[in-house]
């Protein structure tokens, strides 16, 4: 009897831990969230516009430049602002340029300025810059009336007067014709030539500042028979503060060629020099144009 008792005994022990261990646990594996990557955004800066510090000339041959260039951002949507240095001698806005002082300057395009400034590949004026008409004295006409060839020109032995360092002498020089090189301030050669004694026979100007040359100098005469002709146009050169420029002037003027603007703008200014310098009926005289 006891040895019953004592084997319900061990059965009802074994029964009561089975009911409180229960089945064999299952370890579930800890699942750990993946952090969360915040998407990165770029920001967008804020489009402050071009700041353009510009120079202006007491002649005002500055305006038609100066026109373009705002016409053309316009259109393109460009926000900038404009500051002008007033009445500034050439060599004065040059260097001002290469300090850093002007964001930009429109000369006559040269292997140097290509290397010294940033070019804005885009020409201003159609090349008509590089049609070049005499300024001279007005009882010097009939000494030019002959001449049918650079050749014939060369054997005048006449002697043209230019600013220091412009791109013009050069090519005089390239195509064996006097000069005569004027440092400082360059418009004193419209009184040489007028004096007709300082060694200066006559001011070769283009084609956009003939006519506005000769009515702001009545003591001088466009010559009526020659145009030469050399392949150069006008560029906008940048300053080393206004290079990063480049891009966006240059895509607004290939749209301002590409929509007319730049044809208007030149007839606007120009059109009375189409109307009386009789480019069709003038001998024209091809110089060679150095690199």
């Amino acid at each position: 009897m006891l040895k019953v008792r004592f084997f319900i005994s061990i059965l009802l022990i074994s029964l009561i831990l089975l009911t409180a261990c229960g089945s064999p646990a299952t370890l579930e594996p800890t699942v750990v969230p993946s952090p969360t990557t915040a998407p990165v955004s770029t920001p967008v800066p804020v489009e402050e516009g071009l700041k353009l510090i510009l120079p202006t000339y007491t002649d005002n041959t500055h305006e038609f430049y100066i026109e373009l260039l705002q016409k053309s951002l316009d259109a393109a949507g460009v926000k900038y602002t404009v500051e002008l240095q007033k009445d500034l001698p050439q060599n004065r806005a040059v260097q001002m340029v290469d300090e850093g002082q002007l964001s930009l300057i429109w000369l006559l395009a040269s292997a140097e300025r290509d290397a010294k400034y940033t070019r804005v590949d885009v020409g201003l004026t159609s090349g008509l810059i590089g049609q070049r008409i005499l300024l001279i004295s007005p009882d010097k006409q009939a000494d030019y009336a002959n001449v049918q060839t650079l050749d014939d020109f060369r054997k005048l032995g006449k002697v043209g007067g230019f600013g220091k360092n412009w791109f013009d002498v050069k090519v005089w020089a390239a195509n064996d014709l006097k000069y005569q090189e004027i440092d400082g301030e360059w418009r004193v050669i419209y009184d040489m030539v007028a004096a007709g004694n300082r060694d200066m026979d006559y001011f070769s100007r283009g084609f956009t500042e003939i006519l506005g040359d000769a009515l702001a100098h009545p003591n001088l005469q466009i010559e009526e028979h020659l145009v030469l002709i050399y392949d150069r146009d006008f560029y906008y050169y940048l300053s080393s503060t206004a290079k990063s420029y480049k891009g966006t002037i240059e895509n607004a003027l290939l749209k301002a060629k590409a929509d007319g603007l730049i044809d208007e703008l030149v007839q606007k200014y120009w059109a009375d020099s189409f109307a009386n310098l009789n480019m069709d009926k003038r001998v024209k005289i091809q110089l060679e144009t150095p690199k």
